[in-house]
């Protein structure tokens, strides 16, 4: 596969123009050496891939400064990796004559560096254009897709699909969706009836959840195999290139650690940011944000590829039992990070891993069987 064909390329010398001071020591100067060098045979070496679509509910950016553009600005001036990550930026997808073809096309591209265990950072566009990566991704077994978002996407009716109700799509055509988790949502703007309307298991915390305790996002995301990230989940007092003026939401802070969260996450595939409107904003914020959600991303992609596993880590088990349980339920601690894992056992004897936190311990502790175990063990069976 042809991958370049499918890619308006990256014009570094732009940025090291205007990173020149620092361009030796800066994020952009590693990713412009190996994005010169890619060739068809060392793209097995390659860690992840980054590219843009700025494609807004079917509604290209034409402009000749591209929202991307500014963000990559910003991301290459900042400083590299302490540890060596090797990411290529293919540029900006090319337009499509249809919104069709252009879901297929990120279908495509996700499948591909999937199949290459490359993971896949894209700078949208429009929540939407996450129908691509989920129909490249809909037969992982556990699929699960998080969101962090201020609201739930998902309406009735035949609307014609957007960023408003692509997630009624994507429950549509992935009936076999494991698990959908909603986080930073706002209860004021989400009736409950309508999570009911989901019909998938999810471990939703919302925002005051991840304001009390962030910690709590750490394992959700590290069963999280697609995230799709909107800028309408941020508190406006912090980025102006948002079209929805929400008062409450995420603070700048929290994002990054969210992002460094989903990089260290050893089954998260692809990460997509949605809803990069920069040209509202006059001061850069916003791509300045952008810029540093993705650097943490990758500085977490860093400590999963430095990451020996559950099987090599220091490992506690602690074996519990519940009434009406056959067998005690088996949590797996790490002395070194602190995160939790349970063990689940299909009919054939096969093993799985599942991340948890130390709730669903206590749970167990407490004669109570977990809903996240139950929800894995039901599908198994």
């Amino acid at each position: 596969m042809d991958v370049k064909q499918y890619f308006n390329p990256v014009n570094f010398s732009l940025f090291q123009k205007k990173n020149a001071a620092n361009w030796k020591y800066s994020f952009g100067q590693s990713i412009d050496k190996l994005t010169q060098n890619l060739t068809e045979s060392n793209l097995q070496k390659v860690d992840a891939v980054m590219f843009g679509v700025p494609c807004f509910n079917g509604v290209w950016n034409e402009s000749k400064i591209k929202p991307t553009n500014k963000i990559r600005e910003e991301l290459y001036g900042l400083a590299h990796l302490s540890e060596n990550l090797n990411i290529v930026d293919f540029g900006d997808l090319k337009p499509s004559l249809s919104t069709k073809g252009t879901y297929l096309a990120i279908r495509d591209l996700v499948e591909f560096f999937s199949e290459l265990n490359i993971v896949t950072l894209i700078l949208g566009g429009s929540s939407d254009l996450c129908t691509g990566i989920c129909e490249a991704l809909k037969n992982e077994r556990f699929f699960t897709l998080s969101s962090i978002n201020s609201q739930l996407d998902v309406k009735k009716g035949q609307e014609s699909l957007n960023s408003s109700n692509y997630l009624t799509h994507i429950f549509k055509k992935t009936p076999n969706i494991f698990q959908f988790n909603l986080l930073g949502y706002q209860r004021h703007l989400i009736a409950p009836e309508l999570f009911l309307k989901t019909k998938v298991f999810g471990n939703h915390l919302s925002l005051g959840e991840i304001h009390a305790d962030i910690k709590k996002a750490e394992p959700v995301l590290r069963n999280t195999n697609v995230l799709a990230f909107d800028m309408k989940s941020v508190k406006y007092s912090e980025i102006a290139g948002s079209a929805y003026k929400n008062p409450n939401g995420l603070q700048s802070d929290e994002i990054c650690q969210l992002a460094l969260y989903a990089g260290m996450s050893s089954k998260l595939k692809v990460f997509g940011l949605f809803g990069n409107e920069t040209k509202k904003d006059s001061l850069d914020i916003t791509s300045k944000l952008i810029s540093q959600i993705v650097w943490y991303f990758f500085e977490g992609l860093t400590f999963r590829k430095n990451d020996k596993g559950v099987a090599n880590e220091k490992i506690l088990t602690y074996k519990v039992e519940i009434d009406g349980i056959e067998k005690p339920l088996n949590f797996l601690f790490c002395e070194n990070s602190g995160r939790w894992w349970f063990e689940i056992q299909s009919i054939d004897n096969e093993k799985h891993i599942i991340a948890c936190s130390e709730t669903e311990y206590h749970k167990a502790l407490n004669n109570e069987i977990p809903d996240l175990w139950l929800s894995y063990v039901q599908r198994i069976e």
